[in-house]
């Protein structure tokens, strides 16, 4: 079958008059898309820029708690490097934990200060004026208390920072309690760290250590 030179002009015109309308389907469609990719990208946007708003005007995102190990590397880490807190009343000052909350207030009483992990590990501290400056009346005072709450304890003597002092580990309910008291200047001092006793050994050794960090300061060092 011969096929004339007009018949191939013919096949080929409706050929290029298929691919126009399919071309034309296509870049139809792609006009449909483009507003709606537009739409979805600034609805991202906006989405950014408003929560970068919210954390501007003092939203907060959730903090991660650190597992118990985590926790103590953390606190590790800060006996080193840790920015320290300095009491009120310019009579101490500690190492603070970073991510422990800080509580003051009447609370808190009879303790001037509270540091809470978010792991229910709590460090307290008092000073308190007193007219002796010895640690056997210390010592008879720390024993009346625990009469009055029906505690006994082992009590421990050492120095520390060059002034007799006492260290007990008593044993509650659900925590145990390693408590360091000393007089100095006629004042006394008081470092209470509360522990849930499932997990009292695994804080013991970094709790020893940021108790090494409390100084009592005198008048000159305020």
């Amino acid at each position: 079958m011969k096929v004339t030179l007009e018949q191939l002009g013919r096949m080929k015109a409706r050929r290029t008059q298929a691919n126009s309308r399919r071309d034309g389907r296509t870049t139809a469609g792609l006009r449909w898309l483009q507003p709606v990719l537009l739409v979805l990208g600034l609805l991202f946007v906006v989405t950014f820029i408003a929560d970068m708003v919210s954390l501007s005007r003092g939203g907060k995102i959730a903090p991660t708690v650190l597992s118990i190990p985590e926790e103590i590397q953390q606190l590790e880490r800060d006996l080193a490097t840790g920015p320290y807190y300095s009491a009120s009343n310019g009579l101490f000052r500690i190492v603070q934990p970073r991510g422990w909350k800080v509580l003051t207030g009447e609370t808190i009483a009879p303790h001037d200060i509270m540091f809470v992990s978010p792991n229910g590990v709590s460090l307290s501290l008092s000073v308190t004026p007193v007219t002796y400056n010895e640690l056997p009346t210390l010592f008879a005072e720390m024993s009346q208390r625990e009469r009055e709450f029906g505690v006994r304890s082992d009590i421990q003597t050492l120095y520390f920072r060059g002034n007799p002092a006492a260290r007990r580990e008593v044993k509650m309910i659900k925590t145990e309690a390693l408590v360091t008291d000393f007089v100095t200047n006629h004042i006394a001092h008081q470092i209470f760290c509360e522990v849930p006793q499932e997990c009292y050994e695994l804080y013991r050794p970094a709790l020893l250590k940021l108790i090494e960090t409390y100084q009592p300061l005198s008048i000159t060092q305020r």
